[in-house]
């Protein structure tokens, strides 16, 4: 699996028409082959910071995403951010659940 994590600062004044625009985003991602799941929430701590995920089945996948006229949009909402956003790739090998905290916890 491969997440694209994308931390955006906001105006709050512009929160929600940016929110909006990325929830196009979201859309345009949802329906590509390949994307396992897209979210946007707002940041816990900061309701003027919009955090933007979407997991990918493997990296080429994504990739085709990132060469696509679609992602230059995610692109434009991050320069225009007040402050530096980021971006990061994440390329995860394993995904454990429960089942391996049990495992741990059991070995106490």
């Amino acid at each position: 699996m491969v997440q694209l994590y994308v931390r955006l600062p906001t105006a709050e004044s512009q929160t929600p028409d940016i929110a909006r625009a990325l929830s196009r985003v979201m859309v345009s991602a949802q329906i590509d082959r390949g994307c396992d799941h897209a979210e946007l929430t707002r940041d816990a701590d900061d309701a003027s910071v919009l955090v933007y995920v979407e997991d990918w089945e493997d990296r080429e996948q994504l990739e085709r995403r990132i060469r696509s006229e679609r992602f230059g949009a995610l692109l434009g909402l991050m320069e225009a951010c007040p402050t530096a956003p980021l971006m990061e790739l994440r390329f995860v090998s394993e995904v454990q659940g429960l089942d391996y905290v049990a495992s741990v916890r059991q070995t106490q």
